[in-house]
């Protein structure tokens, strides 16, 4: 079970720490594929050291993000992921943090997929030339960092997308956007690409940017395709050779 919680810092809100390790807990399990159930209240609060009040706050607060059910008699189990509230920031968070697996990479790809490309094609038709300017400084970055490390090269490519989104003028892509983005970065950093994947991908977001100059919405929106479905081929192929056991080779 969850180990007891010592010397938490004074302003730091105690239900919010047992919160997260019930949650990681339950992340955990369903990667395994298992079902957590929790024992009995006075048994679980002597584990974590924590008062009923404590752990009663904490386990509403999965229980309002559907992570965990209920019931007087039955006592407190998860729920499956199916039923959780995905997009809660939250559980996002607790996903990443947790080495992110298959479905959970995927189902960020396939996010960004319906939110980037879509915001390009605005972006072409919305963009203000600041924007744009401020699009190319991002790319410039981007460029400036081609034998850097990992993470570097991760950051100025969300730095970009970011910029990109925020050129459509869209706030509810803008805030889909921005509630992705760090459990994303975690799960960048745990994908790494060839050297031609990330060369491609250098040059989906030049073609980006050209079709944003030109005003092009669907040039915009194909090479913003482009762009993330080379982060999900790195993933498919991080899958591949996962399950294969064999190590990625590089370049």
């Amino acid at each position: 079970m969850s180990p007891r919680i010592e010397g938490a810092p004074v302003r730091v809100r105690l239900h919010e720490t047992v919160t997260r390790l019930l949650a990681l807990q339950v992340v955990r399990a369903e990667g395994r594929g298992e079902q957590v159930s929790f024992p009995n209240e006075t048994d679980l609060c002597h584990e974590l050291g924590v008062s009923r009040t404590v752990l009663r706050e904490s386990m509403k607060v999965l229980a309002d993000k559907a992570m965990v059910e209920m019931r007087p008699r039955t006592g407190t189990r998860a729920r499956p992921r199916s039923e959780w509230r995905l997009l809660d920031p939250d559980i996002l968070g607790w996903q990443a943090e947790v080495s992110p697996d298959v479905r959970f990479l995927r189902d960020l790809s396939e996010v960004r997929l319906a939110i980037e490309p879509t915001a390009a094609g605005f972006a072409a038709i919305r963009a203000t030339p600041a924007e744009v300017e401020g699009i190319e400084r991002c790319l410039r970055r981007r460029e400036a960092l081609v034998a850097s490390t990992h993470e570097p090269i991760v950051d100025t490519e969300l730095e970009f997308h970011a910029a990109v989104v925020a050129a459509s003028h869209n706030p509810l892509l803008v805030q889909l956007s921005a509630t992705i983005r760090e459990p994303l970065r975690i799960g960048l950093l745990a994908t790494r690409s060839s050297a031609v994947n990330i060369a491609l991908a250098l040059k989906a977001q030049r073609d980006v940017l050209q079709a944003l100059r030109r005003r092009n919405p669907v040039s915009a929106k194909q090479a913003a395709e482009k762009a993330v479905g080379l982060a999900m081929i790195a993933i498919e192929e991080q899958i591949e050779a996962e399950a294969s056991g064999k190590p990625r080779k590089r370049g």
